[in-house]
């Protein structure tokens, strides 16, 4: 079972969502449970990371998917991992960004390595990034 909580000022776990609560309730009580928990990435900033991706993909003409430049820039700015091909050449696939597989820490470094290697390949500034991102959120 899955479900969404936070932390009461009690230092109580209560369920977020109607539905997370629901899923809880379903516990017979007085019984022990195990928990594994997982902080939540911030959404927000994943949007910011996704809005950056769709204007630096609407002023290109190289790419024809929007997936296809994230995942060139992902591996560009170096969030990869090499395996080899039957034919034994060492290629590179893109690391994924889900909010299972990358904490918010690790997320904000790919963060920043990703507009230092939009500015590099697409001659983008910093202030052309912050000017224009805005309109994509």
């Amino acid at each position: 079972m899955k479900f969404y909580a936070e932390i009461d000022a009690q230092n109580r776990i209560k369920p977020i969502y109607d539905s997370d609560f629901e899923a809880l309730r379903k516990c017979k009580k007085n019984t022990e449970l195990f928990f594994e928990v997982k902080m939540q990435r911030n959404s927000k900033f994943h949007r910011k990371f996704m809005a950056l991706v769709t204007m630096v993909f609407d002023n290109q003409e190289i790419y024809q998917s929007v997936e296809d430049l994230r995942y060139d820039l992902t591996i560009e700015s170096g969030y990869f991992e090499e395996y080899t091909s039957f034919d034994g050449e060492v290629k590179r696939k893109a690391k994924s960004i889900s909010f299972a597989s990358m904490d918010d820490l690790e997320f904000n470094q790919l963060y920043n390595a990703f507009v230092h290697t939009v500015i590099r390949v697409f001659k983008y500034t910093n202030e052309m990034i912050e000017e224009n991102l805005e309109s994509y959120l």
